[in-house]
């Protein structure tokens, strides 16, 4: 007994010192080692969060189904057919379903499976009904198991589409983001979910169940106008039948974009299936694609002009029909030649030998002027990435003349948009730049993401970002075609075209008659203003090709007109207070041929650039010109300038100051 006692008090005894170490000693390396495999096991699985548009509405949501499985080992082969015809009476199947059920449990126990799928998806009627049943022990071997399924609910403007498709992208089977935002903010979206938190967890670490819930994204885009502008860009694919048609719609002065989309889209809850028909639906053209936009870039040259000092938009400048560089040859589209023009008609009238004499002004020397060409093209926003928050953005290609340097030719060619690539949101950085008063923007998605902090930074002198946006607007107010394709009254209304050839690396040669049309421009009312720029991938000509005319059912300033409309509306825009806003400038050919009774009155008042040139000139320059015009005039010529005042009074031009 004594033997027994001193056994008992040494093991007590071993045991109170053991005890006493784990508390005194290595109480707190336990402690921590407790905690670490506490919060390892808080979460068993993650939720995704919504993702909403500006106004909150649902743009992407995770649901919840179940899947319907069996254990065929966990079933009797003789309860077979009593199991599949309860199951037939829950789900409402037929013959054929009860069969391929019948089918799949016994393959699986004849191949020593101990799982099957006989349903990936049944809905939340059907899984309340075999739930119950199975709780009642009526489906003995019988599983659901949930699943967890990104839903996109709002239909996109492309007959069985989803909204925003390319720009919301989808999330792949494991549950990450596959392309687009939801690849781009895959982490930011994956969040804890607050239903599978351990409870005792939650106390330990004091976590707080409300801090867990999955705060929505939410985007710059308006799903508004984002339908609106995947409606017009189907209905301008069928009706040119291009290859594709892409659009993006941005605020100038914070870099916002309000809609972004292509055509053909998809549906982003079968992107598995799409992939399989077609991959290139799945690829989004308006930030992955870079291609040679053409003419749109002589805005950018007459700009670095403008920007140096060395012209003004009436600067004269000689057209001819061909300029030549040794052994090639840079032309108009038409063939021909205008003579003479000023800086700002050779870009409305689109002149390519004009716009490469302007970018020849640059320098004293070809390698100067490029260098100066690129420099203006960094300083807009057109050179790299720009930085947008989203997967699968393209560089372009600009091709610094540091690295490379410029032949005669490559100055002449990329200064009329050939022989560079660009995408569109640079396209609409570079031509916000230009519009907003010469602030460089940082192109966002995401309402409260990085980039929507970054601050607008002054690139461009104020008088010369007016300069180029005068010149924007003569093109659409001064070009008869323009102006009757692109105008809107009330509207201020600004931008270019651009024609270009399409290189195939397959033929060594350019693609006959396949070009790429776009437009990047603005449209302004009384307190909003929005860049639109758009590209139509090789539609077909809708008749004869000639020289310097691609007919097509839609052109690409009449695409920017549609894409303006459903802007109005869907943002509400009214109209601006200028009375003359959206019509044919006073003077210009598009007045005489639109309007010929305004035509008339600026004629009686002078010529187009007196008219002009009274529009733009501001307070103690305008008296004094007018002051010394008419010292040396008679009566009837004090009357003319009398004219010209007051059409310079009625110029929107001179209210934007």
């Amino acid at each position: 007994m004594v033997l027994i006692m001193l056994a008992f008090l040494l093991v007590a005894s071993a045991a109170t010192v053991r005890l006493g170490q784990w508390q005194l000693v290595d109480g707190p390396v336990l402690a921590a080692q407790y905690d670490a495999v506490i919060a390892a096991s808080v979460v068993e699985e993650p939720v995704r969060a919504d993702i909403v548009d500006r106004d909150g509405l649902v743009l992407a949501r995770t649901s919840s189904f179940d899947l319907l499985a069996a254990h065929p080992d966990l079933i009797p082969p003789e309860d077979d057919d009593s199991l599949v015809s309860a199951l037939g009476a829950l789900l409402d199947l037929d013959a054929r379903q009860l069969r391929e059920f019948l089918a799949t449990i016994r393959d699986g126990r004849a191949e020593g499976r101990q799982y099957v799928v006989l349903a990936p998806r049944i809905s939340l009627e059907e899984s309340d009904r075999v739930g119950d049943a199975i709780d009642a022990g009526a489906l003995d071997g019988i599983e659901l198991k949930p699943q967890a399924v990104r839903r996109y609910p709002r239909a996109g403007g492309e007959p069985n589409t989803t909204l925003a498709s390319h720009v919301l992208g989808f999330v792949r089977a494991d549950g990450v983001g596959g392309e687009g935002l939801e690849r781009y903010y895959d982490q930011a979206l994956t969040t804890p979910d607050p239903r599978r938190v351990n409870v005792a967890s939650v106390d330990a670490l004091g976590l707080d169940l409300a801090s867990l819930e999955p705060a929505p994204l939410q985007l710059t885009l308006d799903a508004r106008l984002q339908k609106q502008v995947e409606k017009e860009l189907t209905t301008v694919l069928n009706a040119d039948h291009a290859k594709s048609v892409s659009a993006i719609i941005m605020d100038p002065k914070n870099g916002a974009i309000l809609a972004a989309a292509s055509a053909p889209s998809y549906d982003a809850e079968d992107y598995v299936a799409v992939a399989n028909d077609d991959m290139s639906k799945l690829r989004n053209r308006v930030f992955s694609d870079q291609y040679e936009p053409g003419s749109v870039m002589k805005i950018f040259t007459a700009t670095a002009a403008l920007d140096l000092g060395v012209l003004t938009p009436d600067s004269p400048i000689k057209d001819q029909r061909v300029l030549e560089f040794y052994k090639y040859q840079v032309h108009n589209a038409d063939m021909k030649a205008k003579a003479h023009l000023t800086v700002k008609k050779a870009i409305a009238y689109s002149r390519n030998v004009a716009t490469a004499k302007i970018a020849r002004e640059l320098g004293s020397s070809v390698q100067q002027a490029a260098r100066r060409l690129y420099r203006l093209w960094d300083k807009v926003g057109l050179v790299g990435r720009t930085g947008v928050d989203i997967s699968g953005e393209a560089t372009g290609y600009a091709f610094d003349p540091k690295e490379k340097l410029w032949a005669g030719v490559d100055l002449a060619n990329r200064a009329f948009g050939q022989g560079a690539s660009f995408t569109l949101p640079q396209l609409a950085r570079g031509m916000s730049t230009l519009v907003n008063g010469g602030y460089l923007v940082q192109p966002h998605l995401v309402v409260d993401g990085e980039q929507a902090q970054v601050e607008p930074v002054r690139v461009l002198k104020a008088k010369v970002a007016r300069q180029a946006k005068d010149i924007l607007r003569y093109v659409t107010g001064g070009v008869p075609w323009y102006a009757k394709g692109a105008l809107i009254p009330g509207y201020d209304i600004g931008g270019k075209t651009g024609t270009a050839q399409i290189w195939s690396t397959r033929l060594g040669d350019w693609k006959p008659n396949r070009w790429n049309h776009s437009f990047v421009g603005f449209i302004g009312g009384r307190e909003q203003e929005y860049v639109i720029a758009l590209r139509i991938e090789e539609p077909k000509p809708s008749g004869p090709v000639r020289q310097g005319d691609i007919p097509l059912n839609v052109q690409s300033y009449q695409l920017y007109q549609m894409l303006a409309r459903a802007t109005i509306k869907s943002l509400d825009m009214r109209k601006s207070r200028h009375h003359e806003a959206g019509l044919p400038i006073r003077g210009s050919e598009a007045a005489w041929k639109l309007t010929p009774q305004r035509a008339r009155v600026t004629k009686r008042s002078g010529d187009e650039s007196s008219a002009r040139a009274a529009a733009s000139d501001t307070g103690k320059q305008a008296k004094a010109k007018a002051k010394k015009a008419k010292a040396g005039k008679g009566a009837k010529a004090q009357r003319a300038d009398e004219a010209v005042n007051a059409a310079a009074a009625d110029s929107p031009a001179a209210g934007d100051g």
